[in-house]
C-alpha cells in the first residue's frame, strides 16, 4: 500500500481495525440468535456444551477440557478440507466459535501495530512523510519511508482562442 503521509496510514489502520470489530459483533450477534433458538435443537446437553463455550465455564472451579488427539471428534479431514460429521447447528456454531477466536487475534495484532505507528510518531516521525507499507499475513507490518509525500497537482491546460469575426453573420450571445 502506498500511502502519501503517515496519518493516510494511521487512518488506514484505523479503518481496518473497525472492519473487524464489526465482523466480530455480527458473528457474536449470529451466534446469539443461534442459541436462542434453541427449540430447533433437541439435544439439551449440546445446547449446555456451546453456551458454556460462547460464556465460559459458570464454575470458577472447572476448568476446560483438554482435547485429546485420540479423543473422537466430529471434524473428518478430506486433503484441505475439514467436514462436520452431521447436519445441524453444532457444526455451524463451532465454525462460527473459530472465526471469532480468530477475528480477536487479528484484532489484537492489528491493534498493537497501530500503536507502534503512534508511537514513532511521538518519537518524532514527521506527520507529512510519505510510505510504502505491506501488512503481512502474519499481520506484522513493514514501512519504508519515501521522498515525496505530497500529492502531484492535477495536470490542465488552459488556452485562448479568437474566431475572427464576419462583418454580415448575425451574433448570438449565449447565457
Amino acid at each position: 500500500m502506498h500511502f502519501h503521509t503517515i496519518e493516510d496510514l494511521q487512518t488506514s489502520l484505523t479503518k481496518y481495525l473497525q472492519e473487524l470489530k464489526a465482523k466480530s459483533e455480527e458473528y457474536s450477534n449470529v451466534i446469539g440468535e443461534k442459541l436462542r433458538s434453541e427449540n430447533t435443537t433437541n439435544d439439551a446437553t449440546e445446547m449446555a456444551e456451546l453456551k458454556e463455550k460462547f460464556e465460559g465455564s459458570s464454575d470458577p472451579k472447572k476448568k476446560k477440557p483438554v482435547k485429546k488427539k485420540d479423543q473422537k471428534t466430529n471434524w473428518y479431514e478430506v486433503g484441505p478440507i475439514s467436514i462436520y460429521d452431521g447436519i445441524g447447528l453444532k457444526g455451524e456454531l463451532e465454525i462460527y466459535f473459530k472465526t471469532i477466536d480468530e477475528l480477536k487475534g487479528k484484532i489484537e495484532k492489528i491493534e498493537k501495530v497501530k500503536e507502534s505507528v503512534d508511537g514513532l510518531i511521538s518519537k518524532g516521525i514527521k506527520k507529512g512523510i510519505g510510505c510504502v507499507a505491506i501488512l503481512n499475513h502474519d499481520l506484522s507490518l513493514q514501512i519504508s519511508f519515501i521522498k515525496a509525500g505530497e500529492q502531484k497537482a492535477k495536470f490542465f491546460y488552459k488556452s485562448i482562442f479568437t474566431i475572427p469575426r464576419e462583418e454580415d453573420s448575425i451574433a448570438v450571445i449565449l447565457q
